[in-house]
């Protein structure tokens, strides 16, 4: 049997079409974590209190009355496409849940806890490695299909500051033994597999500030960290088929899913009439810092001599961007029911470098037009004790068209476009204790 032979590096070419890496976000950030948020483009920062501020500014959640909890659910169609034909993106649909429970210390101070959940209807967490060099969607392959677990506290005092720490959390995929036996036994085909895979998990720190300086206006500040769902496995086929070909290929993969960047964010809200309130939030995403792609090594040792290469693909180089959202919220109070009429649009560029060389990520500049309607029963007892909120949201999300050119000496001739639009819709109901 021949010793081991790590791959060199004429297999850029093979390894760019074996191996392949995705860069994603929070699908609570793609959408809103619930009807409210998603009707106001997500511009909450300032805003958000109870349940839906687990996600949104985890200071929020010691600003409540009452505990509460909020349930909704969203479906998103996925209509893009690549070369004028459908990109065979999944459509994201899942249920979200979240919890506040505000508890009084005195002297004006509140203790708050809550957890914000995403929980996809087809998958935990979906794992797909498209090959770098097929055109396909980087940060919406993947994005919107994985659990979100969001736990936060914190503490306010009265209704002037409030500040809330908290943590994304997310595993990560680590194999400890992953072996298949391949052979052939009489003529017998025949084949065993052993698993062993380790799920450790990472956390990523959610902090938010929240303030009221003026009776009409409200101002937030929250930092996301860095999270990524990271995988290493090492792959052993052990190949035993007499007179033809014996011995072991070891496959070692490693790659990021699931990217979210680091963010910093700051929202303001205006109360311009008791019953208007504007709302703005800016947000810096820290897209450079995007890992490099996924990397792959195959180790051959059968009794015959293949040409062997090693993988080297390029550093993914996305840039960092900035987000602008605006919301704005109209409530006509009525003797037993509320309703409250919202509408917010949103502009994100892109994070994804010009594609001229061996990869082929397709993304654009995107552009939300968003539009919902909440119905409060307020005073409804005996027969309810507490208000209920009722929301509804409809999200459009555009994604540039472009075409993408390759560098004619690195890949001449090669080019694709890419474009389409994302439509959302969801409810959610919160439910006061």
């Amino acid at each position: 049997m021949r010793p081991r032979t790590t791959i060199s590096a004429a297999a850029a070419a093979v390894a760019v079409v074996v191996a392949a890496g995705t860069a994603a976000a929070d699908p609570l950030d793609e959408f809103g974590f619930g009807a409210a948020a998603a009707a106001t483009a997500g511009a909450r920062t300032a805003t958000a209190t109870g349940p839906e501020a687990a996600h949104h500014n985890p200071a929020g959640v010691a600003l409540g009355i009452h505990p509460a909890v909020l349930v909704g659910w969203g479906y998103g169609a996925m209509r893009l496409s690549i070369n004028g034909r459908d990109a065979r993106v999944l459509d994201a649909h899942g249920t979200t849940m979240g919890l506040a429970v505000p508890v009084a210390l005195g002297g004006g101070w509140t203790l708050g806890t809550g957890i914000a959940l995403y929980l996809p209807d087809q998958f935990l967490a979906r794992l797909q490695l498209i090959p770098n060099n097929e055109p396909h969607f980087a940060l919406l392959d993947n994005d919107p299909h994985r659990a979100v677990v969001e736990p936060v506290t914190a503490v306010a005092y009265g209704d002037k500051l409030a500040l809330g720490v908290g943590a994304s959390v997310l595993a990560n995929a680590r194999s400890k033994k992953i072996v298949f036996d391949v052979g052939v036994v009489a003529g017998e085909k025949v084949g065993e597999a052993e698993l062993d895979v380790e799920l450790p998990v990472r956390l990523a720190p959610l902090i938010g500030l929240w303030a009221r300086p003026h009776p009409r206006v409200r101002a937030g500040l929250t930092y996301r960290g860095q999270l990524a769902l990271d995988i290493a496995l090492d792959i052993l086929a052990n190949v035993q088929i007499a007179g033809v070909v014996t011995g072991d290929v070891l496959v070692s993969l490693r790659a990021s899913n699931y990217f979210t960047p680091a963010r910093f964010g700051g929202g303001v809200a205006i109360d311009v009439l008791p019953e208007l309130t504007l709302e703005a939030d800016l947000t810096i995403n820290r897209w450079s810092a995007y890992p490099a792609a996924a990397d792959l090594a195959v180790l051959i040792a059968l009794d015959i001599a293949p040409p062997l290469v090693s993988t080297s693909l390029p550093v993914p180089a996305f840039t960092d961007t900035v987000d602008g959202k605006l919301g704005v919220e109209y409530r006509r109070p009525g003797r037993r029911t509320d309703v409250a009429v919202r509408a917010g649009g949103a502009w994100r560029p892109t994070p994804v470098p010009p594609q001229i060389g061996l990869t082929s990520w397709a993304d654009g500049d995107r552009l939300l037009l968003t539009a919902g309607v909440g119905v409060t029963l307020a005073d409804w007892a005996p027969i309810l004790t507490r208000p209920i909120d009722l929301d509804l949201a409809l999200q459009w999300q555009h994604v540039a068209r472009q075409l993408t050119q390759k560098h004619i000496e690195t890949v001449p001739g090669e080019a694709f476009s890419s474009g389409g639009n994302i439509l959302h819709a969801g409810v959610s109901a919160t439910v006061r204790f």
